[in-house]
């Protein structure tokens, strides 16, 4: 409205129309929500009553009665009407951003029976992404330019990738719907805007391979440090390195930090591994806590038996270690990776021990994410395993494999050289002259894949 009193496209009297308009209609949907709300169980109006002074009862006031018995009174209907709209809307004292956002999150841990990590990431997306400026603003007066404006300069400012820019959308979606569904404004501005426009100023770029990945070299440089570690005898490492053998598990088998802390030695069968749980933490009263689910990250809460990696020699020589360095220390545990008291150990100091590792090595990559995405490209796609059993055997779909997982390996232009120098070349630039023809891998398609089962 300033805007349009400024381009001098309404005046001062246009204005106060608008503005009794805009009253109008919030005291409107005001009244829809209290009176599509205040019902009784066989969807009868209650009562709304008004009480004359009298000798024993002197004040003049309004009164209905709660669901629950109890009593709400105020010196006017229409501050009565105020009260019961505080009440249904989760009792918003305001209607700004950050008010209606927090009930939204309320309404959404107490319905949608969400992981506590969902609830932890939409809190810390907010502060994220949302201005104090604009969490303070009152909902009701944000118009679908007002939005589109902040998103704008958003963008601008940021240039995020394109999940970071989805992931700000879906908690503006959520604000604005909650507000919507429970008719503190009209309708829903985010549902017209177009994400197009706003990728123009997003960062569209495919991460590089040394981004994302590590080479064969960098793994093998991270064994060796490893090794060198357990086999030191150095009173900072200790005796039992159990974050070490974590991380070489890991490198051989590209399992989830939750689903490596929660591994237990029955999980361990003649020829496979029964990848089927995850540890997990969520808050209570104030303090994390980690625990035990039964189920993997891609299987969303319910348990569909997980999935199996097949036991390599390497692996099973590698668990029968661990298993003879805890007989001779005296630990017993029924988890795999356990601390010395038996404990398992806890995904924060697994994740903290590979930083520190990959950064005194140099290394710019420092995540346990990267074995998994390492695995794949170096190892399975290199040795033919099809892009049907490469995604069962991590746990994900056949499209996330393909296009989150699946990259060039490093140094590869350095191959392809070599390859090339080795077939020489024609006087037209393209490869003769040489008996042994080295074919590349075709290019798998996911439409031919989709059929195959895993």
């Amino acid at each position: 409205m300033n805007s349009e009193i400024n381009l001098g496209i309404i005046d001062a009297s246009g204005a106060r129309d608008e503005l009794e308009l805009l009253n109008i209609k919030q005291q409107r949907l005001r009244d829809q929500l209290v009176f599509s709300n205040h019902v009784t169980n066989d969807g009868q109006p209650r009562n709304i009553k008004h009480h004359t002074p009298t000798d024993g009862d002197p004040k003049d006031y309004y009164i209905t009665i709660m669901a629950d018995g109890k009593r709400i009174k105020a010196v006017s209907y229409d501050k009565l009407i105020d009260k019961l709209y505080n009440y249904y809307a989760d009792g918003l004292l305001d209607f700004s951003v950050a008010s209606v956002f927090n009930a939204a999150l309320n309404e959404k841990a107490v319905t949608e029976n969400p992981k506590p990590r969902t609830i932890e990431k939409n809190r810390g997306d907010f502060k994220r992404f949302i201005s104090d400026d604009f969490a303070k603003k009152d909902i009701r007066t944000i118009s679908e330019v007002d939005l589109k404006k902040f998103i704008q300069e958003w963008v601008t400012e940021t240039t995020p990738k394109k999940k970071t820019f989805l992931s700000f959308k879906g908690i503006l979606n959520m604000i604005f719907e909650y507000a919507y569904m429970h008719k503190i404004i009209v309708e829903n501005p985010v549902s017209y805007v177009k994400n197009r426009p706003y990728m123009k100023s997003c960062d569209t770029s495919k991460a590089k391979s040394e981004e994302k990945i590590f080479s064969p070299e960098e793994i093998q440089m991270l064994k060796d440090e490893v090794r060198r570690r357990i086999n030191s005898g150095l009173k900072r490492f200790g005796d039992y390195y159990i974050n070490g053998y974590a991380m070489l598990f890991a490198i051989e088998t590209g399992v989830r930090v939750g689903e490596l802390c929660a591994l237990k030695w029955e999980d361990i069968h003649e020829n496979y591994i029964h990848i089927h749980s995850q540890q997990l933490f969520q808050n209570v009263d104030g303090k994390k806590e980690v625990y035990y689910a039964p189920y993997t990250k891609n299987e969303k809460g319910i348990s569909e038996d997980g999935r199996q990696f097949p036991l390599t020699n390497a692996i099973a020589s590698l668990l029968g270690e661990i298993k003879e360095k805890q007989k001779k220390l005296g630990i017993e545990s029924e988890f795999i990776f356990c601390n010395e008291d038996g404990r398992w150990i806890i995904e924060e100091a697994y994740t903290s021990f590979l930083r520190r590792l990959c950064r005194s090595k140099g290394l710019t990559v420092t995540n346990n994410h990267a074995f998994r995405m390492s695995l794949n490209s170096n190892v399975l796609i290199p040795m033919g395993i099809s892009v049907a059993d490469r995604a069962a055997m991590l746990g994900h779909s056949i499209e996330t494999n393909l296009k989150y997982y699946s990259y060039a390996q490093k140094d590869y232009l350095e191959d392809v050289k070599a390859k090339l120098d080795a077939m020489g070349s024609t006087t037209q630039g393209t490869p003769g002259g040489h008996p042994k023809i080295v074919p590349f891998a075709k290019k798998e398609s996911l439409e031919n894949l989709n059929y195959q089962a895993f």
